[in-house]
This record gives C-alpha cells, sequence and structure tokens, in this order.
C-alpha cells in the first residue's frame, strides 16, 4: 500500500507539469467563445491562416535545413564525396532566382531539402510527426491573437505606452529606442529578414525535434511557447501598449512602415465598437515581446545539442538587434520577454524535473546499477551493426 501511494505521488505531478499546457489551452478555447459574444466579435476562420500557416510551412523547412547543416557534426560529408550532384541543383537555383528572385531562392532550398532529406534516406514518418505539434501550436497562437483583439476592445492599447517610454530612458541612460533606429537606417533591410523569420526558426525547432525522435519535448516546447502567450495576454491586459513605433514612424516604403499602421488602425476600430466585428488576425501585444521569448524557448528545448541551441541563441541575438532597429518593442519589453520565456520553461518542466521522484530514486542507484544499465542500453542500440566487435570485446 506504501508503494502503491508513492507511485501516485511520483505520477500525479509528473503529468501536472508536463501535461498543463494542453489544459490551458483547452481552457482558453472554450472561453473564447464567451468572450468573443461579450465583445461582439465574430471569432471565425479566416482564409489568411491557410496562406500564413503555407508560408510558415515554407520557412520551417528552409532554417531546419540550415540548422542541420550547420548543427549537426557530420553534415557536410556527403557533399565533399559527391559534390558533383550539387551542380544541377545550384544552376537550377540561379536561374530562379533570376526569375522570380527571393521566392525563386526559397523554391530552390526547400525543394533542394526536400531531395536531399530522400537521397540521405531520411525518416519520412518521423517528419510526418512533427505535424500534430505544429498544428497544435498554431492552433494555439490563433487563439491568442483573437484573445489580444478582445483585450484591445476592452482597453486603449497605447494606454502604458508613456510609462514604458519613460523606463526606457532610465535603462539606456537618457536615449531612446527611436533614436537608436534612426541611428541605423542603413540595416533596416536585413533586419526586416531577420524579423520575420522568427516563426520558421520556431518550426524548424519542432521538425528537428521530431525528427530525432522525440515528439514529446517538441509537444513541449510548443506548449511553452502557448504559455508565454498566455502569461502575455494576461500582462497586456493590465499594460497594455503598442510599441516605439507610436511615435515616430519608418520609412513608408518598408514593409515594417505599413503593418504597425495597421495594427494601430485595427486596435483603434476594435476599441468599444457598437455593432458585430469580425477580427483581423492580428498579435497587439507589446509588453512582453513574444519575439524574444520563442527563440530562447526552442533553444531551451534544443539545449541537448549544443551547436544548434548555439545557432538559434544567435539568431536570437541578431533578433534582438533587429527588433530595436525596427521599433517593434521598447527595451522593457524586451527584458520582459526574457522573464515570460523562463517562466514558461519552468512551467513546463516542473513535472518532470523538480517533483519528479523518478529523478531522486535514480540518483540513489549504486554505481555497479548505472554501469550494467548503461552495458544494456548501448548493447541493445549496436546490437545489429556491431556484434562481431562486441563478441571480441568480451
Amino acid at each position: 500500500m506504501r508503494l502503491y501511494k508513492g507511485s501516485m505521488r511520483m505520477r500525479i505531478p509528473q503529468m501536472t507539469g508536463q501535461r498543463i499546457h494542453f489544459c490551458l489551452t483547452a481552457v482558453f478555447a472554450i472561453l473564447l467563445v464567451p468572450a468573443g459574444i461579450y465583445t461582439r466579435l465574430r471569432i471565425v476562420p479566416s482564409l489568411s491562416s491557410c496562406s500564413f500557416l503555407f508560408a510558415w510551412a515554407f520557412q520551417s523547412i528552409i532554417w531546419a535545413a540550415l540548422l542541420f547543416q550547420f548543427g549537426v557534426p557530420g553534415s557536410w560529408t556527403p557533399y565533399r564525396r559527391d559534390y558533383l550532384r550539387l551542380v544541377p541543383a545550384i544552376l537550377m537555383g540561379i536561374g530562379l532566382v533570376v526569375v522570380y528572385g527571393t521566392a525563386g531562392a526559397e523554391f530552390t532550398i526547400v525543394g533542394f531539402a526536400l531531395v536531399e532529406f530522400n537521397y540521405r534516406r531520411g525518416e519520412w514518418r518521423k517528419a510526418a510527426n512533427a505535424l500534430l505539434p505544429w498544428l497544435y501550436l498554431a492552433g494555439g497562437i490563433q487563439v491568442a491573437l483573437y484573445y489580444s483583439s478582445v483585450i484591445v476592445t476592452l482597453r486603449p492599447c497605447t494606454e502604458f505606452d508613456a510609462a514604458l517610454s519613460r523606463l526606457d530612458s532610465l535603462l539606456l541612460f537618457g536615449g531612446a529606442v527611436v533614436r537608436l533606429s534612426s541611428e541605423c537606417a542603413s540595416l533596416y533591410t536585413p533586419a526586416e529578414i531577420i524579423y520575420y523569420s522568427m516563426g520558421g526558426v520556431m518550426g524548424a525547432a519542432i521538425l528537428f525535434l521530431c525528427l530525432v525522435g522525440d515528439r514529446r519535448a517538441a509537444f513541449q516546447m510548443s506548449g511553452a511557447i502557448l504559455i508565454a502567450y498566455y502569461v502575455s495576454l494576461v500582462v497586456f491586459y493590465f499594460f497594455p501598449a503598442q510599441g516605439p513605433f507610436i511615435t515616430a514612424g519608418l520609412p513608408s516604403q518598408m514593409l515594417t512602415a505599413a503593418v504597425p499602421r495597421m495594427s494601430l488602425g485595427n486596435a483603434k476600430i476594435l476599441y468599444r465598437h457598437a455593432g458585430w466585428l469580425t477580427p483581423p488576425l492580428a498579435y497587439y501585444v507589446a509588453f512582453p515581446s513574444m519575439h524574444v521569448a520563442q527563440p530562447l524557448i526552442a533553444a531551451w528545448f534544443l539545449r541537448r545539442w549544443r551547436a544548434v541551441s548555439y545557432t538559434v541563441l544567435s539568431y536570437c541575438g541578431l533578433l534582438v538587434f533587429s527588433i530595436v532597429i525596427l521599433r517593434w518593442h521598447y527595451l522593457v519589453d524586451i527584458l520582459g520577454g526574457l522573464a515570460v520565456a523562463g517562466l514558461a520553461v519552468i512551467v513546463v518542466s516542473v513535472g518532470s524535473r523538480r517533483f519528479n521522484a523518478d529523478a531522486s530514486d535514480q540518483s540513489r542507484v549504486s554505481g555497479t546499477s548505472r554501469r550494467l544499465n548503461t552495458l544494456r542500453e548501448v548493447r541493445r542500440l549496436t546490437h545489429g551493426d556491431c556484434e562481431g566487435k562486441c563478441k571480441q570485446w568480451e
């Protein structure tokens, strides 16, 4: 009976910590219906969601290929052995780039990545396993986008911009994000490329985890990102702000110049509107910055592969620089993104780390038992290819 109670104490916290994001997502999705009725918002799927998912999948494949090539040891060896097969792909890629520009380059990378994955006998079943956590993350993000529309219907979206700007002035010793952005005007174009690639990095992290056979970690990563979104929405309700772009815009020819203006205009239309409206898919939250939180969470779940994790962290550093240049967030928002990412990781990991009785039990296993377990695992993994060598060693 004592063992039974101990097993219950061991399992209940583990399920609570590792699966709490499923419960939170379900609760937020269910409560979205009465929230939409109360604020007179039609919560319906739109065609823009399909185009967004397609573009996200495209970016995810590109970034997954880059993470594999630059983060996995030995990934360049097949090219060194048979480099001539790259010549047709390079020539075709140059032609597509000349005709279609950036889109041609993206199609080239995606096509080559899929062909190369098949050439190296990659497991398509594991790649398909990424679909469920990817759709789970996409659905949860869409719920968060609708909730941000609900909040700007109830609260003025720029209420705390002045306060956050004053905090920035203290942190920057009298400086401001807008002033820093104006001094780096020559970097606007690369900053846009880095900023709008963030979704691809998240999708690539999910695909990478599934390809190495850890779909559970992919779900946990998606859940941590969604928890960060839910926390950000709660913070946004009490401290609504838009960002430094409301004080000074960017050059009109830039994409980032049009998007904030459109976002601010939509938020003003939603605020205390009279009739029923169908809200656009937009995210109005400035503080904390989810653009900082998401790649940090991905880097944490990829930490077993140091080169891959460091690549994502390097991207996160460039992303912070791009966020400041494009005037999307205050410096305080970035610090808030760091805090939200840490909180989300702790919540998701609490069942498998802090309160998991298996970890404490395993620490008490004798050294002999650990060596025996390791030997069994090695023999199980190498039985098919190295049976003869194992016999020689014995």
